[in-house]
């Protein structure tokens, strides 16, 4: 370039809300961009003196970049959202409006900017001066910002991911990318230039499969982005999400659904469902609705922990979904009670002791003869004793499959004990009423009372006190 040239640049619209940082955004963006295409060394942003430089490396600006409104390159390369040509002059009008004066760089020419009178017109109008390059043999193009604060700076750097070091990496999936934020509010990128500010997300979100839905969203300013336009990707994004780092987040997020606390992505049900079927997989989970762990007793508890599984709390909905399709704690109850091993002691093992107190089954037997209960259950000891199929705690359960009635031998060491736990489980055994149900009370209670009557050998008052304590569990 041998003379000084005018480009006008054509500014009809002024981006009046735009602030510098929205202008030094567009710099960077497009020094990305080259990075990208040229796949030439990481750009600089620095400072010298009072001047920042943002310099790329690739293959330099030159007069027929600002002739273009929009580059087919650019437009083309699915990992890139610029348009070079358009951001810049928006970013070097805006420079211009807010007295900040630019130098632009490359072994093509150096630029600046003036006032000049529009071609065939008596107006003026903002015009790229191109002069001679003061280096031919330089590399990419150094942009330098004079009179521009560390602020606007710093927040135009903000929007953009690969300056954002709270963001981490938690999972890529051929839509996007899914980042932890730490203690930042989550941030919606495109291609790694942020599109808008989501408060009530779970995570930050990387786009980069760009649909026509997004591309038709892309303002020319590049800001408040609806969530229309991109809430479909993210979904698909999560729905290829495998990490627990992800789904677990998502699923421990449920629990505050019932208050109306949850964020956006575990509202949705076709993504709770999807990350609790997945999660599944790993069989390291259990799912259970918050009105079912509220009703578990006590040993259902014990029963839960020892399986050692984690406790996912899906609302009802999500449940209605997923319930036969992953671990619920029937799921876990079946494995208990699948697993589950007597130890039983053979009759001959026991000691004089404890054979005297198992022998007073004779005298529960013949009461239940005496009142035609049923009574031909076996009687059999075990040193273990699995709960009963309704969860309760006991030292006795009635197997009804088996015809057997299974005491724990630590109760053979207290007759009482033994006796009250016999009439308990005999009184399951004639109709299969559960603990804590109206008939088993109204069986246990007849029997009781017969008992009273009857004046069972053996039955003192301690062994009736002894069956209520069972009948209040």
């Amino acid at each position: 370039m041998t003379q000084t040239r005018l480009f006008d640049l054509n500014i009809e619209q002024v981006l009046e809300h735009w602030e510098p940082e929205h202008a030094v955004r567009e710099i960077i963006a497009n020094a990305l961009d080259e990075q990208i295409l040229t796949n030439s060394k990481e750009i600089k942003i620095y400072k010298t003196g009072n001047d920042w430089h943002i310099r790329d490396y690739g293959r330099g600006i030159q007069y027929s970049h600002f002739t273009q409104n929009e580059n087919k390159e650019k437009i083309e390369s699915p990992s890139l959202i610029g348009k070079f040509g358009v951001g810049l002059k928006d970013a070097l009008a805006v420079f211009y409006r807010k007295g900040i004066q630019i130098k632009i760089d490359s072994k093509y020419a150096h630029i600046t900017l003036k006032k000049a009178n529009k071609a065939g017109f008596e107006i003026e109008t903002l015009h790229a001066l191109f002069d001679v390059a003061k280096d031919t043999n330089m590399v990419g193009t150094d942009f330098v910002i004079s009179g521009i604060s560390d602020d606007a700076i710093n927040k135009a750097k903000a929007m953009f991911l690969c300056f954002n070091q709270n963001a981490k990496l938690l999972e890529n999936t051929s839509y996007g990318q899914v980042y932890s934020c730490g203690d930042s509010i989550p941030i919606i990128y495109i291609n790694g230039v942020q599109v808008a500010i989501e408060d009530n997300f779970l995570f930050s979100y990387n786009i980069t499969n760009i649909n026509s839905k997004i591309k038709k969203a892309l303002n020319r300013e590049r800001t408040n982005v609806g969530r229309t336009a991109y809430s479909e990707t993210v979904k698909n994004i999560l729905r290829q999400c495998k990490s627990e780092s992800v789904l677990l987040t998502l699923m421990d997020d449920l629990k505050n659904t019932m208050s109306g606390t949850n964020c956006v992505e575990s509202g949705w049900v076709d993504i709770a469902t999807y990350a609790a079927v997945t999660l599944n997989k790993s069989n390291n989970v259990v799912f259970m609705t918050p009105y079912k762990r509220a009703n578990l007793t006590n040993k259902e508890v014990e029963i839960l922990n020892q399986s050692e599984k984690t406790l996912i709390m899906v609302t009802d909905n999500v449940y209605s979904k997923i319930e036969e399709t992953v671990n619920t704690f029937e799921t876990i109850y079946k494995e208990y009670s699948d697993t589950f091993n007597y130890k039983f002691v053979s009759y001959e093992s026991l000691t004089p002791a404890e054979n005297k107190v198992f022998n007073l089954k004779e005298n529960i037997i013949s009461f239940l003869k005496r009142h035609n209960y049923k009574y031909g259950a076996q009687i059999k000891i075990s040193e273990t004793i699995k709960v009963d199929k309704y969860g309760m705690m006991t030292n006795g359960i009635c197997i009804y499959e088996q015809n057997t009635i299974v005491v724990k031998r630590s109760v053979l060491k207290d007759e009482s004990e033994y006796l009250g736990v016999l009439l308990h489980e005999f009184a399951h055994y004639q109709h299969r009423y559960p603990d804590n149900s109206r008939d088993f009370e109204n069986e246990l209670t007849k029997m009781l009372g017969y008992a009273l009557f009857d004046n069972i050998e053996g039955m003192t008052n301690r062994s009736i006190k002894s069956i209520f304590n069972f009948w209040k569990k």
